[in-house]
C-alpha cells in the first residue's frame, strides 16, 4: 500500500520535472524549440583556392542532438574538423567522424582554432559581398540552411582575437 501511495505522489512530480526541462532548453536559445544557428561566416577564398572553412554558433533549444555533416554548393566535400595543439606545440586538424555533440539547452561554438566546417575542393572563389549558404545536417533535427557572411583574412583575424 505504501509503495502505491509513494508512486501516486512521485509520478506527478516527475511529469512536472520533465515538462519543465523543455522550456528551460528553449529559453537558452531565445525561446526557440530546436537548433538555432547564429554568427555564421566563412573565410573568403580567392578563385582557385582549394578550400575554405565555415564557423558558427549553434544553440540547441530541443533534445540532445549531433551535427553530423553539411552540404555547400560548389564544394567537392564538406567535413567537420577540429583543430588541436599537442603537448609539444604542434598544431593539427582531424576529421570528426562521429559528428559534433549538441547537448540539450547548450550553445556550441565552431571557431578558428577549434571545431569548424571544412569546404574542400571549392570550384569558385568566395568573395566579400557573396552570400553563400550551407545546409547543416543533424542526427535527429531536420536540415538547417544557413547564410554565411564572408570575412576576409583580416576580418577573420579581428573576430578571432588573433
Amino acid at each position: 500500500m505504501r509503495l502505491a501511495t509513494l508512486a501516486a505522489l512521485v509520478s506527478p512530480l516527475l511529469a512536472v520535472s520533465c515538462a519543465e526541462q523543455q522550456p528551460q532548453e528553449a529559453a537558452a536559445c531565445g525561446g526557440a524549440n530546436g537548433i538555432v544557428a547564429s554568427e555564421a561566416w566563412v573565410r573568403a577564398a580567392p578563385e582557385g583556392a582549394p578550400m575554405s572553412a565555415a564557423y558558427l554558433v549553434l544553440c540547441n533549444g530541443g533534445a540532445a542532438d549531433r551535427l553530423v555533416g553539411a552540404t555547400f554548393e560548389g564544394a567537392g566535400a564538406v567535413e567537420l574538423h577540429v583543430s588541436s595543439t599537442s603537448e609539444d606545440g604542434m598544431t593539427g586538424m582531424s576529421q570528426m567522424k562521429e559528428g559534433l555533440p549538441l547537448p540539450a539547452g547548450e550553445t556550441v561554438t565552431l571557431a578558428p582554432g577549434g571545431s569548424h566546417i571544412m569546404l574542400i575542393g571549392i570550384d569558385a572563389g568566395i568573395a566579400d559581398g557573396d552570400a553563400p549558404a550551407i545546409t547543416l545536417e543533424f542526427e535527429n533535427a531536420p536540415p538547417l540552411a544557413v547564410t554565411l557572411d564572408v570575412r576576409t583574412p583580416a576580418e577573420a583575424a579581428e573576430h578571432s582575437g588573433h
